[in-house]
């Protein structure tokens, strides 16, 4: 009887990592998830709400419009700093800039001057340069708050957008002429007499643009109850009004 030659032991399996090691490990994955996230929010693109009715009838109280920050510079993440330039704004284009009055909330306005333009607002009608803004205009009856205005489109040098007119409330209907500085743009709402902008606040530096708004990304009514506005989910801005 020969004994088998024994078999070389085969070494023990590692031990299995602990609980606390693979929430650390986890952790380090979402918190690693968040920073991209939040990065790209702060330098790339971002949503904001509008509380406010300046920019009716292309945005309502309660929309989330979503910016594309990096359509003019690009920034430091979480700073105001920037690094170079991207691109520059045009005519019409809907964008969301730092607060003039030094507030937290952001205004969101539409671009209707550029550096070296000359601004003029007279009785409604606005001029580019000596050359008036075409406007088509009709009356619409409202609500109790606003029972009458009117509501039309604006050809701002081919980039044709919805404005609102409100001849019942007292608002500055005449304004400048005004010279846009250089690297700076003059402002203006769509909702021409109830709306905080550049005819109060003068023309605003680039630097001072978060970005350029692209559209409704999604909607909730100002009163709560009443829920998501569902038809203006995922909604590019509009070039005539919806009456």
């Amino acid at each position: 009887m020969t004994n088998d030659p024994a078999e070389p032991l085969s070494p023990p399996p590692p031990p299995a990592p602990g609980r606390v090691v693979r929430a650390w490990k986890e952790f380090r994955q979402l918190a690693l998830i968040a920073i991209l996230l939040f990065t790209g929010r702060s330098v790339l693109a971002d949503w904001y709400q509008v509380p406010t009715g300046s920019m009716k009838p292309t945005i309502l109280e309660g929309d989330r419009v979503f910016v594309l920050k990096c359509a003019y510079q690009i920034r430091v993440p979480f700073t105001a700093l920037r690094l170079f330039r991207t691109g520059s704004p045009r005519r019409g284009d809907v964008v969301v800039l730092r607060n003039p009055d030094g507030g937290r909330v952001p205004l969101v306005k539409r671009v209707v001057g550029l550096a070296g333009d000359r601004v003029e607002l007279k009785n409604e009608r606005l001029f580019v340069n000596g050359v008036f803004q075409k406007l088509r205009m009709r009356p619409v009856r409202g609500g109790e708050e606003e029972p009458f205005r009117w509501v039309g489109t604006e050809d701002l040098t081919g980039k044709i957008h919805p404005v609102q007119v409100l001849p019942e409330r007292p608002a500055m209907r005449t304004f400048g002429p005004v010279l846009v500085p250089a690297d700076s743009v003059f402002l203006m709402g769509d909702n021409r007499d109830d709306s905080r902008d550049g005819r109060y606040f003068g023309p605003r530096p680039v630097a001072d643009l978060l970005g350029k708004a692209e559209g409704v990304f999604w909607s909730w009514h100002p009163d709560l109850w009443k829920g998501p506005r569902l038809s203006r989910f995922g909604r590019p801005f509009a070039s005539e009004p919806k009456i």
